[in-house]
């Protein structure tokens, strides 16, 4: 075999081996991409449904505040269930 011919059959097998390398490397890393993308996804989520609660928790608030200084708020809720003043004279009316 010649020098030249040596040489390039050095450098071929070389550049193969790296590619090999570089595509197994990618592969490895695959695995490791796709959890991170799933997390990404979960934290969104999670903080969509963080965000969801904390409104939730402002009109909760809101809706407790009315509640203790609106009277009217209080007459109407114990209509609705059915509640009466004393000595009240009530009508049931059935279908």
């Amino acid at each position: 075999m010649t020098d030249g011919f040596k040489e390039t059959l050095s450098r071929a097998v070389t550049i193969s081996l790296m590619a090999i390398i570089a595509v197994l490397g990618a592969f490895s890393l695959l695995p490791a991409y796709q959890r991170n993308q799933s997390l990404k996804r979960q934290d969104a989520d999670l903080t969509r449904r963080i965000e969801e609660k904390k409104r939730e928790i402002a009109r909760l608030q809101d809706f407790q505040r009315r509640f203790k200084t609106d009277p009217d708020l209080v007459v109407r809720i114990a209509r609705e269930n059915g509640r009466v003043y004393p000595g009240e004279l009530v009508f049931i009316f059935e279908d």
